[in-house]
C-alpha cells in the first residue's frame, strides 16, 4: 500500500461548494466525524482557477513532503492542506474541482478530488512515527491516544477500508499527544483481510525500529489492554463486536516480540482477560455480570500494573499477586 515516510496528512474534509454541490458541501461538514482537526476553509474558498494555481506554485522542491509508489505529496504553500498528485496525473492539473466524495474517501483523508487520482488534503503537523526520534514517548502516552486511534480504525473498518499498518503511516503530534492513521484500502472480497484493530496497532508500532527495548512492548500491550478494558465495561455499548478484540492475537503477538522470559503473573493476566470476555459477551445476550465483570476488570488493571507496568520481581508485587490468589 501507499506509504509516505516523511509525510503528514490529517483528516478534514470541508470542500469548497459551488451552485451545484452546496447542499452535498453543508451535508459534509456536519459528517465531518472522522477528522479531529479545525475547520479552516480560507484555501478551499477561493476560486478554482486560484486553487489550482496556488497547487501547481506549491510544486516543488521547497514544500515537498514524500514520495511513495504511486504519488508525490507537497505541502500547499500559506495553507493548512497537502496536495497528493498521483504519478499517473499530468504534469499541469487542469480538471476540474470534485467535492461529491463519498464516505470511503473521507476516511482516506480526500477533501477535494482532483482527477486522475489526484486529490486535496488537510495537513497533520507532528512526524510519523516510523521517523520519531523519542521511542520511549510513543508507548507512554495518555489512555485517550490510543484509544481515539482504536476507534478511528474501527470506524473505518466499519466502512470496509482497513489501515494499512506501518508505523509509518502513523502520525504523531507532540503538542496534543495524538495518533493519527493516514493510509487505508478498500476490502478485496478475494483476500480478505483479518486484522483486527488492536492488532493492528500493534503491529504497526513494534515495526517502528529495529532496536526495539522489551519494556517498550510491554507498555504498548499495557496500553492496548487498557484500550480493551475500556470497551469490555459493564452496561456500555462497545466500540466494535467483543470479539473483534481477538486478545489471543494480540497476546501472541506480544509473546513473540518480547523475548525475556514472562513472570507466572502474565498466565493470570492472560485467564483475567478471557473471563472478562467472557462475562461481556453474556451481558450481551442480557445476562447481569455486573459484578462479576467490574471484578474481573479491576483485577486486570492491577495485573496490567503488575505484569506490564512495574516490576514484577519485586517482593511487594509478590505479596500483591499471592493475595489476589487467595
Amino acid at each position: 500500500m501507499l506509504q509516505f515516510h516523511p509525510l503528514n496528512i490529517n483528516k478534514s474534509y470541508i470542500a469548497k461548494p459551488d451552485a451545484s454541490n452546496a447542499a452535498t458541501y453543508s451535508a459534509a461538514i456536519k459528517r465531518d466525524i472522522v477528522s479531529f482537526s479545525g475547520k479552516e476553509k480560507d484555501f478551499l474558498e477561493l476560486s478554482e482557477k486560484e486553487i489550482f494555481e496556488k497547487i501547481n506554485q506549491s510544486k516543488n522542491s521547497e514544500y515537498f513532503l514524500g514520495s511513495g509508489r504511486e504519488a508525490k505529496v507537497y505541502r500547499i504553500a500559506d495553507t493548512p492542506y497537502v496536495v497528493r498528485i498521483a504519478k499517473s496525473s499530468k504534469q499541469d492539473l487542469t480538471q476540474r474541482l470534485s467535492f461529491n466524495l463519498s464516505e470511503q474517501d473521507k476516511i482516506n483523508h480526500i477533501v477535494a478530488k482532483l482527477g486522475g487520482d489526484s486529490s486535496i488534503m488537510k495537513y497533520l503537523p507532528g512526524e510519523n512515527c516510523f521517523s520519531y526520534k523519542n521511542q520511549k514517548e510513543l508507548f507512554n502516552l495518555p489512555q485517550e491516544s490510543y484509544y481515539n486511534l482504536y476507534k478511528q480504525i474501527c470506524y473505518a473498518k466499519d466502512n470496509d477500508m482497513y489501515f494499512d499498518c506501518s508505523s509509518s503511516n502513523i502520525i504523531y503530534n507532540p503538542k496534543n499527544k495524538s495518533l493519527t492513521a493516514i493510509d487505508f484500502y478498500k476490502r478485496d472480497d478475494e483476500f480478505p483481510e483479518n486484522t483486527k484493530p488492536l492488532v493492528s496497532i500493534f503491529s504497526a508500532l513494534t515495526t517502528t525500529t529495529l532496536d526495539f527495548q522489551p519494556e517498550n512492548f510491554k507498555h504498548l500491550l499495557a496500553s492496548l489492554l487498557n484500550v480493551a478494558l475500556k470497551e469490555l465495561e459493564p452496561e456500555t455499548k462497545s466500540v466494535q463486536s467483543v470479539t473483534e478484540l481477538s486478545l489471543t492475537s494480540l497476546f501472541r503477538n506480544f509473546e513473540v516480540c518480547y523475548e525475556d522470559s514472562l513472570p507466572p503473573q502474565y498466565d493470570i493476566l492472560k485467564k483475567t482477560f478471557y473471563e472478562a470476555l467472557q462475562l461481556k459477551y453474556e451481558e450481551s445476550f442480557g445476562k447481569d455480570v455486573k459484578k462479576e465483570l467490574n471484578g474481573r476488570i479491576k483485577m486486570c488493571k492491577a495485573l496490567i500494573k503488575q505484569v506490564l507496568q512495574k516490576d514484577e520481581h519485586s517482593l511487594l508485587n509478590r505479596l500483591k499477586l499471592w493475595e489476589y490468589e487467595f
